[in-house]
């Protein structure tokens, strides 16, 4: 795994190689100061953010700025992934946003009730789809002011 310390960057955990493929061509303008690192299954999820507890020193950690979650993970789901990221006490502070293709609102109530920031449903549309994504990354990125690390 890359060490981007002291650098923000994204953690985007998502299993289909089309939507991730989308999600880097419609992010592009953002990429170069918030790189991406990917994320295909809720086990390499878990895995990268245990490594990520390691900090480089005192004051900064291997903690992506942002985590934008799919729910519909093989193995561990995105919805799994949401409470064990709440009930650690480093990891919970790292805005969460769930991307999802699921339009229930079981799922988008249950997101918020487990501390999602954000709900967005993919849209289907590729027009629709690139907008999404550049005000995503426009929002987070040039908007927001993240926590520190």
């Amino acid at each position: 795994m890359s060490n981007l310390a002291f650098k923000s960057f994204l953690l985007l955990i998502e299993d289909s190689e089309e939507d991730f493929t989308a999600f880097l061509r419609f992010s592009r303008p953002f990429l170069q100061e918030h790189p991406v690192k990917r994320c295909r299954n809720g086990e390499e999820a878990l895995q990268f953010l245990k490594e990520s507890n390691r900090t480089i020193d005192s004051h900064h950690s291997n903690f992506p700025s942002l985590i934008v979650l799919d729910l519909n993970l093989p193995g561990i789901d995105g919805r799994e992934i949401l409470i064990r990221i709440r009930e650690n006490p480093e990891w919970k502070k790292i805005p969460t946003l769930i991307f999802s293709s699921s339009n229930d609102p079981r799922d988008i109530n249950f997101c918020y009730n487990h501390g999602a920031k954000s709900y967005i449903s993919k849209p289907i549309d590729i027009d629709q789809l690139k907008k999404t994504i550049n005000i995503l990354s426009e929002y987070w990125f040039n908007i927001v002011t993240l926590p520190s690390k």
